[in-house]
């Protein structure tokens, strides 16, 4: 059986995670919950991998307020 693969961050070095199955809901505000079946396994060539047997997964991206606009933004490393 052909696991389903997910990207979790696109950029030229790229988060993704496979697993037997997928389900994804985007809950808004960069947040994405993930169901899955099987292990699930995130790869990104600069890390190390990352292995979670639980079936649900949330994905976020951290985000920071400039204190002076009051504006929140997604906030890059």
């Amino acid at each position: 059986m052909e696991k389903q693969v997910v990207v979790l961050e696109p950029s030229t070095n790229t988060h993704r995670i496979e697993a037997q199955s997928i389900i994804k809901k985007d809950l808004g505000n960069s947040i994405l919950k993930l169901t899955i079946k099987g292990a699930g396994v995130v790869t990104h060539g600069e890390h190390g991998t990352l292995r979670t047997e639980s079936p649900n997964v949330i994905k976020y991206i951290q985000q920071e307020m400039n204190p002076i606009t009051k504006a929140f933004r997604n906030a890059f490393d």
